[in-house]
C-alpha cells in the first residue's frame, strides 16, 4: 500500500525601506581618502548598498569602510568607501 502525501513549500520575500534625508545633512572632510563628503548614517548606507545593517557593522570594524564617530556616539559612513558596494537593483 502507498501513501500519498503532498509537499507544500514557500518562499517570503521581505523588504526594508529607509529614508535617507532624515536630517540635515552632515558634510565634513574623510581623514581616510581626503574628501569633502556628506556622511551617511548605517541604515542610509544599508539602503545604498544593499547590504545588511550587520555587514556594514562588520565591514567598518575590519576597516573596509571609511567612518567618524561623535563625540555623543554617533557613527557616520563615507559614501567614498561605499562605491564598490553599491548595487543597481531598481527599487
Amino acid at each position: 500500500m502507498f501513501t500519498r502525501r503532498t509537499v507544500i513549500t514557500y518562499e517570503k520575500l521581505e523588504r526594508s525601506f529607509y529614508r535617507l534625508a532624515e536630517a540635515e545633512p552632515v558634510t565634513a572632510e574623510c581623514d581616510a581618502c581626503g574628501c569633502t563628503v556628506n556622511w551617511l548614517t548605517p541604515p542610509q548606507a544599508t539602503a545604498i548598498t544593499g547590504l545588511s545593517l550587520r555587514e556594514i557593522f562588520r565591514r567598518i570594524e575590519t576597516d573596509q569602510l571609511h567612518f567618524s564617530e561623535t563625540s555623543a556616539g554617533l557613527l557616520f559612513i563615507c559614501p567614498n568607501s561605499l562605491s564598490s558596494y553599491q548595487h543597481s537593483r531598481g527599487v
